[in-house]
């Protein structure tokens, strides 16, 4: 017997059950031999990957759903720690007392730029734009507007010594000039 009889023998009786036990001693799957398979055969690696993946994916997926919110929720609270009602008044309380100290802190630097202006002959009106968040800054804007203030004084002092400025009308009577309201009326209707 040759190896096409016992094909065409095979392909005859492969539905009797001894025909079938022999095929399956002779192709004994075992995990050694699988593994041999699936590291050899490029499809059968392409399709171990997929199962792999598919697996993994649903591992992910079940842990997800059963721990990353639990880890989430302590990481929120290791990073914004829940505070009791004493730790929020304190909190406030520090927050008033802040903002009493930047108001001390800006009347005081007030008062300090309004006797500033004041002895530098400055407008007192302008100060509080030229207070800034600390004294020697406060100063110094001062001093720019006192620079400032002066250097438009004196140009509008030398514009006037040059004759540019207010120049007396021509048209000037030596009549005497009314003292009260009673003179003023006099001299109209006497003029008119």
């Amino acid at each position: 017997m040759d190896f096409k009889e016992v094909k065409q023998f095979i392909e005859t009786n492969k539905e009797q059950a001894e025909v079938k036990e022999y095929l399956q001693d002779l192709n004994k799957i075992s995990v050694d031999g699988i593994e041999k398979y699936v590291n050899e055969d490029e499809g059968a690696k392409k399709w171990m990957d997929s199962i792999k993946d598919k697996h993994f994916n649903k591992a992910l997926e079940t842990w997800k759903s059963n721990n990353l919110e639990g880890l989430i929720n302590d990481e929120v609270k290791k990073r914004f720690p829940t505070k009791d009602e004493k730790e929020i008044e304190v909190e406030k309380l520090k927050s008033e007392i802040e903002k009493m100290k930047q108001e001390k802190l800006h009347e005081a630097l007030t008062s300090k730029a309004v006797k500033l202006a004041s002895e530098k002959n400055l407008p007192v009106e302008l100060v509080d734009f030229f207070i800034a968040d600390n004294e020697e800054n406060t100063v110094k804007n001062l001093g720019a507007l006192e620079q400032s203030f002066n250097s438009a004084i004196q140009k509008s002092v030398e514009l006037r010594l040059k004759g540019e400025g207010y120049t007396p009308p021509n048209n000037v009577t030596n009549e005497r000039k009314p003292n009260n309201l009673n003179d003023a009326l006099k001299n109209y209707y006497k003029n008119n």
